[in-house]
């Protein structure tokens, strides 16, 4: 039993030597012996845990996705309040992930498309949460389909410019959040007042 542990821990390690370069560094280019390196184990050992870099990033980005989820869909799914009430403590989970993870999950969709795609089960399960919160955008504001994934993008932008100024600590988190509601609420009440085409 303590050899798993033990294997899981240093699979664990692994990632977190994997993600402070990606921090660091703000970019998805790292290599195989500067992860080992960070831990202090041989490049071979890698190997043992995971078949190169892309596979890695593809860990962090399901390790990252899972935490998301878990903070913002039960914000969603809160059916005694209003669509907006929803959405703003959706986003204020967004933020506090945000700035207590760094930009992770951004920078590995941004840069997915070079040298290290995401696997068949990361697009799965990120696609599935994209459609899952552009669906509930959608029927509460009686949008269609491509005007809640509009809307998803563009507020989206709030808390991930939010919690770099407060990670630089050039905001406070009581004015980041604040800062977020209004202007998630904001753009909701936008779009529920804007007319039909």
């Amino acid at each position: 039993m303590e050899a798993m542990s033990a294997e899981g821990d240093r699979e664990q390690q692994l990632l977190a030597a994997a993600e402070d370069l990606i921090r660091e560094g703000r970019t998805l280019n790292l290599s195989l012996g500067e992860v080992a390196d960070r831990v202090g184990v041989s490049r071979s050992l890698l190997y043992v845990y995971f078949d190169g870099v892309p596979a890695i990033i593809d860990a962090l980005f399901l390790r990252h996705l899972n935490r998301l989820a878990g903070r913002i869909l039960p914000e969603l799914e809160t059916r005694d309040t209003t669509y907006r009430e929803c959405a703003s403590a959706a986003y204020a989970a967004y933020l506090d992930y945000l700035i207590e993870s760094g930009p992770i999950l951004q920078l590995i969709l941004r840069e997915r498309h070079q040298d290290s795609p995401l696997g068949p089960e990361s697009q799965r399960q990120f696609r599935g949460l994209l459609r899952r919160i552009a669906e509930e955008t959608r029927r509460a504001l009686s949008l269609t389909p491509r005007e809640a994934f509009v809307l998803l993008e563009l507020t989206a932008g709030i808390p991930e410019a939010l919690a770099r100024l407060v990670r630089k600590r050039e905001i406070d988190h009581d004015t980041a959040h604040a800062t977020c509601r209004r202007l998630v609420s904001a753009s909701v009440d936008g779009f529920a007042d804007a007319p039909p085409d």
